[in-house]
């Protein structure tokens, strides 16, 4: 029987302008991030003036500063998700692609946590690991909590992963697979 692999990615046509405004903004942020200005100190109009963009425009794509890091982290974790749909057999590499993806956006991971925006993106990588289990055998009331401690694992393993930067990329992937609860040990626990 071939088993049917639905893709997890979200699709990727943005605006050009769209794409173009976030990175500006996102640039600026890491600016102000790199000489450790507080976060609590940014301002809309100060933002928008070194980014070179109109107030207009920052309010017309978003509610506060903190949205335009949770949107870079979106992207970030949509990379991720276009890497395990085009994985031959992502299960057995996710530990690996989750610990890539992780190193490879350190500075941005701790500019999530600078700007207090974890939870944000808790939420939103909640909704992506549902989507991705949604045909798991895990008891449908289960499933959300299931979902979301797996997404909060990961960011405190990303944490964690900041605070000690000197780790080796091996013993990372051997961390995390001890460590962060996978979907397979969960559907046979929940099986019980």
């Amino acid at each position: 029987m071939k088993i049917v692999k639905m893709p997890l990615a979200h699709d990727q046509h943005i605006d050009k302008r769209l794409r173009a405004t976030q990175n500006k903004l996102f640039v600026t942020l890491k600016t102000y991030f790199s000489t450790n200005q507080p976060f609590s100190t940014i301002r809309v109009g100060t933002l928008c003036k070194d980014a070179k963009i109109t107030r207009q425009t920052f309010y017309r794509h978003y509610g506060s500063i903190g949205e335009i890091i949770t949107v870079s982290c979106v992207r970030m974790i949509n990379q991720f998700l276009q890497k395990i749909d085009q994985a031959s057999n992502s299960s057995h590499i996710s530990a690996q692609l989750i610990v890539d993806a992780l190193l490879n956006h350190q500075t941005l991971l701790e500019m999530m946590f600078w700007s207090n925006e974890e939870d944000a993106v808790i939420q939103l990588m909640t909704g992506d690991i549902l989507r991705a289990y949604s045909f798991e055998d895990i008891h449908k009331t289960h499933k959300p909590f299931i979902a979301e401690l797996m997404a909060r694992s990961i960011i405190s393993f990303a944490q964690v992963l900041i605070k000690y930067p000197n780790t080796n990329k091996t013993d990372l992937i051997s961390i995390y697979k001890r460590m962060v609860p996978s979907s397979a040990v969960l559907v046979t626990e929940d099986k019980k």
